[in-house]
């Protein structure tokens, strides 16, 4: 596993991990409800190990949320940034071309 996907990972193991806290729920009560024992979900809740879409779905429809919320709450930080990034590169471009001659 590469650093990146360790961090992709442990993005969406952490949130999985809020929102069955927020729902109040324990390991022993998602094991009860799903098809996985609790030492893989924590493993899972942890980033350490792989997650297939197919087992975020399953354990979103254990947590009854929408597998988007899980993304959207994973990666919020990472989005707000690349949308920065792109924002500075606009306001860069756009200085260079108002950017006043020597001869004015």
């Amino acid at each position: 596993m590469t650093e990146n996907e360790q961090d992709i990972y442990q993005k969406i193991g952490r949130t999985l991990k809020e929102i069955r806290k927020e729902k109040k729920l324990t390991l022993q009560q998602i094991e009860k409800n799903s098809d996985q024992h609790a030492a893989r979900i924590s493993l899972a809740e942890n980033g350490k190990s792989n997650l297939s879409i197919g087992w975020i779905i399953h354990y979103c429809n254990v947590l009854d949320i929408n597998p988007n919320e899980v993304f959207i709450r994973a990666f919020a930080e990472d989005f707000k940034s690349q949308q920065l990034d792109r924002i500075f590169d606009k306001f860069a471009a756009y200085q260079l071309e108002k950017t006043p001659t020597e001869n004015e």
